[in-house]
């Protein structure tokens, strides 16, 4: 079994501070910080629609963990997913929520696309 990893980080307020790092996390800013500010973050994951201009960013969504901050998930990790603006920090269940939301949301393009066609006379 191999050793736990683990991160020291430079904190304004309590020196230095060593804990674990999850497997995950993507790295730390190299500046010092309050202990509360800090977190563990992982990849950032882009939800696109496609668009006669390309790509267009739907969401983002990411693993993370504040250690020292509890947020109303607790101190454990979260994905922290963003969008309209805000980043909304999420459990399975949220995440669950937002899937079927997107699926239900899915089918009412479906039905705007049969519509659309049916005005344009069947072209698609």
């Amino acid at each position: 079994m191999s050793e736990p990893r683990t991160v020291t980080l430079a904190t304004l307020d309590h020196g230095e501070i060593t804990l674990p790092e999850p497997s995950w996390c993507i790295g730390h800013e190299d500046v010092p910080q309050y202990r509360t500010d800090i977190a563990h973050e992982g990849r950032e994951q882009e939800l696109c629609l496609p668009t006669a201009d390309g790509p267009a960013v739907l969401l983002t969504a990411a693993l993370e963990q504040r250690p020292y901050t509890a947020t109303a998930l607790g101190t454990g990790p979260f994905v922290n997913v963003g969008f309209g603006g805000d980043w909304h920090p999420t459990g399975p269940a949220g995440l669950n929520a937002m899937a079927t939301a997107l699926a239900d949301q899915a089918a009412v393009l479906r039905a705007l696309a049969r519509q659309l066609s049916g005005a344009l006379g069947g072209e698609r």
